[in-house]
């Protein structure tokens, strides 16, 4: 594209350091010899907020996210709050520690490659699910994986990356600990330990989990595991490594998800949305929705 455009460019400043720094860095200079840019980077989320709501009275042509999954997904949900960012082409430079989002996309780690992207009219739509009154573009996961979220450090996450994920999910695995919940879907009332419902075809990095499910489509996939054992998750990950496909575990129910509820028995219920905490609540609604947003890809 030869048009000169103008981008609205929000930089996560606690989801990456280092190379991936000098990346956005790369990117962004790329951007201004050509274009317009307005680079406003973040401290916080009531500090990202402000930017959001800053942006909704400008006037500009693309929005661009600069950090992680958790980074895309907080930023979806503001777009929305405005009549004027909801329908905006958000581009994407993979800042984040998993960067699920890149995997899906196929957008290569590299300026020249990014800025192509991000000034190209190639885009596609991404379909979003809803958890409670907070949308997702991947995953929301309730149990097993929440608790691991939630036991990780930001500041830590920043420096180890993918490492902390290891470090924690082994720990979890050793001393694991299983709450009860009530699922009802599909008229049906379950006891589970793990509820895991994908937007996504990758979890934790480049694994394929499922062949029923991307992010371009609008079906969610829900997983749910009625009696975590240490042996059962082993088994798990090694269909995941080998099959690249949960759907042969008898021990798990897999359900084509609209609506699914749940509910704590003795506890409050943990969630975790595209890799970042959720927190504690009495009790999850996750739902299929007619909402998406347009991504500029490769």
């Amino acid at each position: 594209m030869n048009k000169k455009l103008s981008f609205a460019v929000i930089f996560n400043a606690n989801a990456a350091g280092g190379r991936k720094l000098r990346l956005i860095n790369k990117v962004i200079n790329l951007l201004e010899k050509n274009h317009i840019v307005d680079l406003f980077k973040t401290e916080s989320e009531d500090h990202a907020r402000n930017v959001f709501k800053e942006l909704s009275n400008k006037k500009f042509d693309r929005l661009v996210f600069a950090g992680g999954d958790g980074s895309v997904c907080f930023g979806i949900n503001e777009m929305f709050k405005s009549d004027n960012l909801k329908d905006k082409l958000v581009g994407y430079i993979p800042a984040g520690t998993v960067n699920i989002l890149q995997i899906e996309t196929q957008i290569k780690k590299k300026a020249e490659e990014i800025y192509n992207v991000l000034v190209s009219d190639n885009h596609k739509k991404i379909s979003l699910a809803k958890i409670n009154d907070k949308y997702f573009f991947l995953m929301a996961g309730v149990g097993f994986d929440s608790r691991i979220v939630e036991s990780i450090n930001t500041n830590i996450k920043k420096y180890l990356g993918k490492v902390i994920f290891a470090l924690k999910g082994f720990q979890h695995f050793l001393f694991l600990k299983n709450n009860k919940m009530e699922v009802k879907v599909d008229n049906e009332k379950i006891m589970a330990d793990w509820i895991l419902c994908t937007n996504s075809k990758y979890y934790a990095g480049p694994h394929s989990i499922t062949n029923d499910t991307n992010i371009f489509e609008n079906r969610i996939v829900a997983y749910i595991f009625k009696d975590l054992t240490r042996i059962k998750l082993l088994y798990y990950v090694w269909l995941i490594l080998t099959k690249g496909d949960l759907t042969p575990a008898k021990s798990v129910i897999k359900k084509e998800l609209n609506r699914l509820k749940i509910n704590g028995v003795n506890n409050k219920v943990l969630s975790q949305v595209d890799g970042e905490n959720c927190g504690y609540v009495n009790s999850l609604e996750i739902q299929k929705t007619d909402r998406f947003i347009n991504l500029l890809v490769p």
